[in-house]
C-alpha cells in the first residue's frame, strides 16, 4: 500500500471516529426504549451496521487492507470529538433558551 492510500486511511479513520461519536449521541436520544431486549438489539444491530459501514468503506479505499493504527484513529477521532460534540450540544441548547424566552 503506498503513503498516498495510507494517508487517506488515517484521514478516514479519524473522521469515521468522529462519525461515530456523533451517531452515538444521537442513538442515545432516540433509543430510549424501557424494554431491556428491545434495547440491547437495537444496540447490537447499530454497532453492526457502524462495523460493517467502516469495513465496506477501508475496502473500497485500500482494497480491504486493516491496520492496527486505523483503529487506534477511530477511537482517537471517537475521544477527541466527545469535547466539541458536548460543547455544541451545549451551544445549541443555548441557542434554544434563547429563543424561547
Amino acid at each position: 500500500m503506498d503513503v498516498k492510500i495510507q494517508l487517506t486511511c488515517m484521514l478516514v479513520s479519524f473522521l469515521y471516529g468522529i462519525f461515530i461519536r456523533i451517531l452515538t449521541f444521537i442513538n442515545k436520544r432516540i433509543n430510549n426504549n424501557k424494554n431491556l431486549i428491545i434495547h440491547t438489539i437495537i444496540d447490537l444491530l447499530f454497532v453492526y451496521i457502524i462495523v460493517l459501514l467502516y469495513v465496506i468503506i477501508i475496502y473500497k479505499i485500500n482494497e480491504g487492507i486493516f491496520h492496527i493504527y486505523f483503529l487506534f484513529l477511530v477511537l482517537l477521532g471517537y475521544i477527541l470529538s466527545n469535547k466539541y460534540v458536548n460543547f455544541t450540544i451545549q451551544h445549541l441548547k443555548n441557542i434554544k433558551n434563547k429563543i424561547i424566552k
